[in-house]
Parts: C-alpha cells; structure tokens; sequence
C-alpha cells in the first residue's frame, strides 16, 4: 500500500514538474516576443492610399527597427517632426544621387536614368506640385535635387494624392522608424 501511494505522489510531483517547465517555456516565450516587438519589429497600419495599389489603407505591415539596409526601391516608415502619422513611402533617391523631374516627359529620373517607376498612374495631374515647396518643385524641375548625405527622397505609389519629398524635400536618414519587411 506504501508503495502505491509513494507512486503516486511521485507520478504527482512529475506531473507538477512538468506543468511548471510549460509554464516556464511560456512565460520565457512571451518575453522573448515582447522584447522583439519593443525594440526590434514594429506591427504597423497602413494609413491613407498614398502607396495603392502595392499598400492599401488598413493593410498590416511588419517594420524592422534595427539592422537592416535602405535600398532604392525599398519601403520605409519615418516620422516628421510636428506630425503624429508616420507615412510610408517608398526609397527613389539615395545619399549622393540627383534626382530630376522632367516636365515634358512627366518622368522622374535619378543620376540621369528613368526610375523603374512603382507609381499607379501614367501622368500626374495638373496639381501635382501646387502644395511643393517652391524651392523643391524649382530644384526638381531645373537643376535636380541632390540627395545628401544623411537623407533619402521617398515618394508614394500613388503619386498625384502623396505628400511626399516632391512637397517637402529629402527626409532625414534619423527621422526613419524602419524598413517594411513584411506586408500581410
């Protein structure tokens, strides 16, 4: 009969062991999954339809916060400072490129040659630079704009709704949250 209860208690105390290891690996998991959410991944919304058709309003992004490269062509997500939103737009000029807006062609270009253009619409409208700063929209047109060195030139998909750099120009490379690696 001792020996019936001995084996009892010791199926209890390994059953016991064993919930406290799951709970355990839990606990340690949720951690784990809250560190890598504060300090290196970002789940986003996406606002507005500046980059439709490729982002959609209320379509889910995942942002990397630390390691990772701007390319052009790549989508970001920076704050400017006075705004609360920060808007994603994707990467067309680098440190160091020109990047030109041709008038007559409606083309932009960068370093001389046409971007492969991600924009909707095959020509912008008649307003497309009726809120540019005039300095921007006098750079872009005439001479380019040189991107600087901690800088990029971004704009949206959707080029004739978007404010971006061909509003306000280059955005500082310290003003970005992240690099859009997932979109879901």
């Amino acid at each position: 009969m001792n020996d019936l209860l001995e084996e009892r208690d010791i199926g209890r105390k390994r059953r016991s062991d064993i919930i406290n290891i799951i709970l355990s690996a839990i606990i340690v998991l949720l951690v784990l999954i809250i560190v890598v959410l504060v300090f290196f991944l970002t789940p986003m919304s996406v606002s507005g339809q500046s980059m439709h058709p490729s982002y959609e309003s209320g379509d889910r992004i995942l942002v990397s916060k630390v390691g990772y490269s701007v390319n052009r062509g790549d989508v970001v997500v920076f704050k400017i400072p006075g705004n609360d939103s920060p808007p994603i737009k994707r990467v067309i000029g680098l440190p160091g490129d020109v990047v030109y807006f041709d008038i007559e062609t409606m083309d932009y270009t960068v370093n001389g040659e046409k971007i492969d253009d991600f924009a909707t619409s095959t020509g912008y409208n008649s307003n497309y630079f009726s809120s540019s700063n005039h300095d921007v929209y006098i750079a872009l047109t005439t001479t380019g704009i040189t991107v600087g060195e901690n800088q990029l030139f971004v704009l949206g998909d959707n080029r004739n709704i978007s404010n971006d750099s061909h509003i306000y120009g280059c955005i500082e490379r310290d003003w970005l949250v992240g690099k859009v690696i997932l979109h879901y």
